[in-house]
Order: structure tokens, then C-alpha cells, then sequence
């Protein structure tokens, strides 16, 4: 076979959630690779004007490119445009050795057993549809790296935006959107989640925008979880109503502490006094599903300010409540000073205590540092404690784990700015075990192990046992109390 890249075209038409692709490889000496009912792609055309020219007036679809994936490993190009119906029946496309499939499906064609090239599979008319597939839904984080100003203990990627970059950054954003979400072999997304950063910084036309861009990119479900993370000190009460008209329905404000000593030594933009009129404005304009964030094990924090603190918030009444340990990152502002952080048994008093006072409450301890009141866990952030679901990032320095349309198998991955996938390698067996394991150990519900776990781990679970810092029990794995004091110590035996 050539060395030439074989180019292969996809035709994606969607008609009220029915997904339909149309495969063809070139043929020797013809420039093309589309066809559709009633022409070809001409010559110096493109891809998406062939699709646009063909489909427009016969199927009346808006058409979106989805542009073009590279796989060096099978040597092959597969370009994808998008096609959403607008009430109208595709007609089959009749071609010798064409075929139907859902995009799921298709999108790992790109990668088949045994490194048979797609092109080649289709000549042969020997397709063979993997046995494994993606999870159905899948979760999208977007990160936005702006903020008023870097808090001092903040190691995020973010910083206070220049002239015009958010409009900038807006538009790159929903471009990648538009071009890689349609690709991706998923059928609808189970959560969104916009971090950062500041996402509540951008105005609410701009997450409008990226919603709507998202919603026309896959299918974006009625009971969605939507989330944006917001600071006291920059939202506009104004904007709220774009946020839930965007189909945001939850919101995670960062508290921190109220106690306006602490904040100002965290180098917060806001007072405890802001912090509330902010959660009494959000519950004005009707959200009916805030997440708080608390620190705690600060300098100059006291077990009183502590209780003071968490009594506070819990007289608010929030549906959720997440509170973590300060912890010194390099290169911030705080690493610099070396500031003298308690004792390590005063910083788990505060969370025994914190915890204690959340029960009381009713709240639910479902993660290592998350509570909510029942029926109020985070669909979002459990989808990273749970390998099998897979979340995608778009943004800079955003984390994937899923399959990208050219492979079959979840990948660890960054997008640059350039909107490239940077691949890691495939998580060897072992290694996919031991992310079960450690990811499991967060949820206080413990993990459950198989038996080749057991086979892998035995010396760990033993070891571990032995030193009271888990539990094993029906096949079971969980964090005793001291455990999940050490819990990172505890981790580090799967990783």
C-alpha cells in the first residue's frame, strides 16, 4: 500500500438523535471522496462546501465541518461534517461498499483490530465493529483562565484578562467546540462543568454563546447537570438570568472562610458580609443548587473561627459543601513567604469537626471532601472518581480521559491552545487497576475490587490492612479514619 495518507470521507447526518455516517475511500485517480444524492464534490472545492452544496437544499441541514483527524498509525485522514436535520428523512446513500453506522461506532473505524487501515476494511467489505464502546454520556469541563486577580495560594492556570481576550478566548472556544465535539463517539453528555480561573468573570452573552455552541455540537439532555464556578467579588446579579437561561442549574461559590481575617490573607477580593449578600442573590434569582467552598488548616486559624465558619454556611442551607486543606503550591506568592502552617492534628481536628457538624445537619459525606443533602452529590465531580465514566477538557491546561475519535481505547490527553490532541500513552492494564483503586478510595463508599485486583494488590491490601488505614471487606476497599488522614500515603501504594 502507498505511503500516501488514505484519505477517508464521513458524512455525519443526525435527524432527531438518529446519527447516520456514509463511508468512502478515494479511488485511484479521482481527487473526491463525498457522495451524496444527486452529485459529487467538484474540483478545488472543499469539503464542507461539497456538504453545504449538496445537502442544503435537498435535506435543508446546517452544516458544520468538523475538520480533519490524522492517525499515523493506520495512515489515514478522516474528515467529518456535520449535518442536523431539520424534520426531513436522509436518503440512503446508494454506493457499492458504503456503509451505515452510529458515529459511535464509526469513529473508532479509524483504529480496528489487528491495525487493518479503514480504507482497506471498506475495499474488502470485511468491517468488523469493535466489541467494546464508550460509555453512552460523557462529561465536558471547560476552563476559563481568567480571574480579577491570582489568589495567593492559587497554583491554576489563570490571570487577570487583557484588553479584548475574552472575546478572543470566547471565539477560539466555541470553535473547538463546533469542530471536536461533533466528533467525539459519545451520544450526549451526562454533565458540563465550567472551572477555572473565574468562569462567572465572562459575561453571561459569552456563556450563552458556549452553551448554545455545545448544545448544537451534541445532545445536551433536559436533567443535565450544569455547573459554573463563581467568587463573591466578580458576578454581576444581572447575568444570573443568562446563566439559566444558557441552562446552567448549579452553582459552586468560593467561600472560602467568613471570617474576613482569614480572607484577607488568602487574598480574596471579598468580605464574609459579600459572600453572603452573593449566596442570598444567587438563591433570589431562583438557583436552586449551590456548592460552597471552604479552606481550612490556614495560618492563624483557630478551632473557634473554624466551627464559627462552617456554622455559618450551614445556616444558609446549601446543597452541598466542599472544604480542603490549604496546601502550599509551588511558585505561588504563599510557597514564597513559607508561611508556618498548623500542626497536622490541629488541621484534623477541623475536619473531624467540620464533618461532625455536616452530619448533624444531615448532609452526606459521599467523598473524601464533599457533603450534600441527599439527591445533591456532584454528577460532575464524581465522574472523576469513577473510571468508568470519561470526561473531556477543553481549554488550556484541561484534563481528558476518553476516547478521541481515532482510538478505542481511554486516553489520558491535553488539547494545546492550537486545539492539537496530546495524546499519553494508553494506561496499561495495571495501571487502569490502580486509578480504579485510588479514584475509588475517595468515595466513602469505599471501592469495589475484582479478582484480579486482588491478585494484582494483595501485598498492598495486606500491608495496609495490618496498619488499620483500610478496610476489606465483601470484595470492598475503604479508607479507615486514620486512612483518610493519610489518605495520599494510602493512594500512593496503587499509583
Amino acid at each position: 500500500m502507498s505511503n500516501d495518507p488514505i484519505e477517508v470521507s464521513a458524512a455525519v447526518i443526525e435527524d432527531h438523535g438518529r446519527i447516520l455516517l456514509a463511508l468512502r475511500p478515494d479511488k485511484p485517480g479521482k481527487p473526491g471522496g463525498w457522495e451524496f444524492p444527486g452529485g459529487k464534490r467538484k474540483p478545488g472545492e472543499t469539503f464542507a462546501q461539497c456538504a453545504k452544496r449538496e445537502i442544503k437544499e435537498e435535506l435543508a441541514a446546517s452544516i458544520i465541518p468538523t475538520g480533519i483527524v490524522y492517525d499515523k498509525t493506520t495512515n489515514i485522514r478522516l474528515v467529518g461534517v456535520s449535518a442536523k436535520l431539520h424534520g426531513k428523512q436522509p436518503t440512503p446513500l446508494e454506493h457499492e461498499k458504503l456503509a451505515w453506522v452510529k458515529r459511535s461506532e464509526l469513529l473508532n473505524y479509524a483504529l480496528l483490530p489487528n491495525d487493518i487501515p479503514l480504507a482497506k476494511a471498506i475495499q474488502e467489505n470485511s468491517l468488523t465493529l469493535p466489541r467494546t464502546a464508550p460509555p453512552e454520556k460523557l462529561a465536558l469541563y471547560i476552563h476559563v483562565p481568567f480571574c480579577l486577580r491570582k489568589c495567593r495560594y492559587c497554583a491554576f492556570l489563570s490571570h487577570p484578562p487583557k484588553k479584548d481576550e475574552i472575546q478572543k478566548y470566547t471565539e477560539a472556544l466555541i470553535h473547538q467546540i463546533r469542530t471536536l465535539l461533533p466528533m467525539m463517539p459519545y451520544q450526549e453528555l451526562a454533565s458540563v462543568y465550567f472551572g477555572g480561573g473565574t468562569p462567572s468573570i465572562l459575561p453571561g452573552e459569552a456563556l450563552l454563546s458556549v452553551c448554545e455552541a455545545v448544545k448544537a455540537s451534541i445532545r445536551w439532555s433536559g436533567d443535565i447537570e450544569c455547573t459554573l464556578e463563581a467568587n463573591p467579588a466578580a458576578f454581576r446579579p444581572e447575568d444570573v438570568k443568562l446563566w439559566q437561561k444558557a441552562g446552567i442549574n448549579r452553582v459552586s461559590l468560593g467561600v472560602q472562610s467568613l471570617q474576613d481575617n482569614e480572607l484577607k490573607y488568602l487574598g480574596r477580593l471579598h468580605t464574609a458580609e459579600e459572600a453572603e449578600i452573593a449566596y442570598e442573590t444567587l438563591r433570589r434569582q431562583s438557583i436552586k443548587n449551590i456548592s460552597l467552598d471552604l479552606m481550612y488548616g490556614l495560618p492563624y486559624q483557630t478551632v473557634s473561627s473554624w466551627q464559627d465558619t462552617v456554622n455559618k454556611l450551614l445556616s444558609w442551607q446549601p446543597e452541598h459543601i466542599s472544604f480542603y486543606a490549604l496546601s502550599v503550591e509551588k511558585g505561588t506568592p504563599l510557597q514564597k513567604e513559607n508561611p508556618n502552617l498548623p500542626e497536622d492534628s490541629l488541621t484534623m481536628r477541623e475536619y473531624w469537626l467540620a464533618r461532625k457538624l455536616l452530619k448533624e445537619q444531615g448532609y452526606e459525606m459521599y467523598e473524601i471532601s464533599n457533603a450534600a443533602k441527599p439527591g445533591f452529590h456532584s454528577r460532575h465531580n464524581s465522574a472523576y472518581w469513577d473510571t468508568n465514566n470519561h470526561y473531556l477538557g477543553l481549554g488550556p491546561g484541561a484534563h481528558s480521559y476518553c476516547r478521541f475519535p481515532y482510538k478505542n481505547t481511554p486516553l489520558r490527553a491535553h488539547i494545546d491552545p492550537n486545539w492539537k490532541i496530546i495524546n499519553t500513552k494508553p494506561l496499561t492494564k495495571l495501571q487502569q487497576a490502580g486509578e480504579r483503586i485510588y479514584l475509588g478510595l475517595r468515595k466513602t463508599e469505599g471501592v469495589q475490587l475484582t479478582p484480579q485486583d486482588e491478585d494484582i494488590f494483595k501485598r498492598q491490601i495486606e500491608d495496609l490492612s495490618d496498619r488499620k488505614l483500610v478496610t476489606y471487606k465483601g470484595r470492598t476497599l475503604k479508607l479507615t479514619n486514620r486512612g483518610i488522614e493519610l489518605a495520599n500515603q494510602v493512594m500512593s501504594e496503587f499509583v
